[in-house]
């Protein structure tokens, strides 16, 4: 299936399979000129169409789903299928199977979890979107690469700095 990201566009927030406690984290995401920034490979789910009007998004392997109790999501859980809601304008609602509730970027918790919502068409929580990943998985630069490349001609040798002290360090 498509390789996709599932995120909040009102928030700007990917759905990421990293958790804090016992919630998803949302990581900032930003589209410009048509195309979706910001995701590594954490955000990445593929979906797998269940051949029911349903749909589960896997990762490594384990799709995302709940258990019988509680909002938050996991890798592995029982209640892995998902229906989706068009609600227009590349908007959905995504909504689980087993448990009847709608995934949301819970904005006043900033973390992803679900719930059982009446106004799940009209509130930008649960109004997401899909981004479909082609090529390969943007990553973020690595922080122990060097910013400017060696130079390759030998360069002045840097002159000798000396600290001099105005006061003798004080004994302690």
């Amino acid at each position: 299936g498509d390789r996709v990201v599932i995120y909040a566009p009102a928030y700007g927030k990917a759905l990421s399979t990293v958790k804090t406690g016992n919630y998803n984290v949302g990581v900032d995401v930003t589209m410009t000129d048509g195309v979706l920034t910001g995701f590594g490979d954490t955000e990445v789910f593929t979906v797998i169409d269940n051949g029911d009007g349903s749909f589960s998004f896997a990762y490594e392997g384990q799709n995302l789903g709940m258990a019988d109790s509680y909002a938050s999501m996991n890798l592995g859980a029982v209640h892995d299928d998902w229906t989706l809601t068009d609600l227009g304008n590349g908007l959905y609602n995504v909504k689980n199977v087993g448990r009847g509730n709608y995934l949301e970027w819970y904005a006043q918790y900033s973390n992803w979890s679900t719930y059982n919502s009446s106004s799940a068409a009209t509130d930008g929580q649960f109004q997401l979107s899909f981004w479909i990943v082609t090529g390969d998985i943007p990553t973020e630069p690595d922080p122990t690469d060097p910013v400017d490349p060696e130079p390759s001609e030998p360069t002045e040798p840097e002159a000798e700095t000396a600290v001099y002290m105005t006061e003798a360090p004080a004994d302690g």
